[in-house]
């Protein structure tokens, strides 16, 4: 709720699902949860914090490209090129049982092909029958997928199945006001200074006339116009960033094709 405020519903569903765990033996668990909200706010990020927050085995599936189930259910045995899937590899070769995938831009794929990417999906989104997945590639035992902790994101729930609907708690994220983005962007920018190893060289905070700059880009554009900034402050030698230094995000204008008198 502080570092990801206009996800406040997603900690609140959070914070009953740990709470009732905490009657038992406290482990990391939720049901499977949809994210739905327009693009660039964020919603691939704040499950990949959620997950470093949590020290839990990460993975994201960008739904939009995948062609089959293979990538998370394994190829089959008779192919040449056969591997096992992502559950596979994070259970085998993880040493915890409840890693977070995350289904990125699930409304986006492609279901008309000979090979359903959602497929798998209604076996590892239900609990019991997730106790016995069994790869693709290696039929020769069953291993307990039912721990894995899932988050889908998606624009809008048009093009998601309602059999897998059912299966998860859906989240509409609304767009960040201008005051929620303003939090965000220090916060950005303060894990920039404690991740790189030239964080220090530079103030601990945003100056506010740089932060009002920042209000009105998407989540997705504040990494990127900072990391800017701060390669224009540091060459001119400062410790901070000016507004003159923040780059120009707003959407390009395509330029017409063809020949000019």
């Amino acid at each position: 709720q502080r570092d990801v405020p206009d996800f406040a519903e997603l900690a609140e569903v959070l914070h009953d699902h740990f709470a009732l765990h905490a009657m038992g033996d406290g482990r990391v668990a939720w049901a499977p949860i949809l994210l739905v909200g327009p693009a660039g706010i964020g919603k691939t990020e704040a499950a990949r914090w959620l997950a470093a927050r949590l020290n839990l085995p990460f993975r994201v599936i960008d739904m939009a490209s995948t062609q089959s189930s293979a990538p998370l259910a394994g190829s089959e045995s008779f192919w040449s090129n056969s591997e096992p899937g992502v559950v596979f590899e994070l259970l085998a070769y993880q040493p915890l049982a409840n890693p977070v995938i995350v289904l990125d831009e699930l409304d986006k794929s492609d279901q008309q092909r000979q090979y359903d990417p959602l497929a798998a999906l209604y076996t590892l989104l239900e609990p019991r029958s997730a106790r016995d997945f069994i790869d693709l590639s290696i039929r020769d035992f069953a291993i307990d997928a039912s721990h894995v902790n899932w988050v889908a994101t998606a624009n809008n729930i048009e093009g998601i199945p309602a059999p897998l609907l059912s299966r998860m708690t859906v989240l509409h994220v609304q767009t960040p006001t201008p005051g929620q983005v303003a939090h965000i962007a220090q916060q950005i920018y303060g894990r920039m200074r404690a991740e790189s190893p030239w964080g220090l060289a530079f103030a601990p905070r945003l100056d506010e006339q740089v932060v009002e700059e920042l209000k009105g880009l998407a989540p997705r554009s504040l990494g990127l116009a900072l990391k800017r900034a701060l390669g224009r402050a540091a060459r001119e030698e400062r410790d901070h960033i000016r507004v003159s230094d923040l780059p120009d995000m707003s959407s390009p204008t395509r330029k017409p094709m063809g020949f000019m008198a």
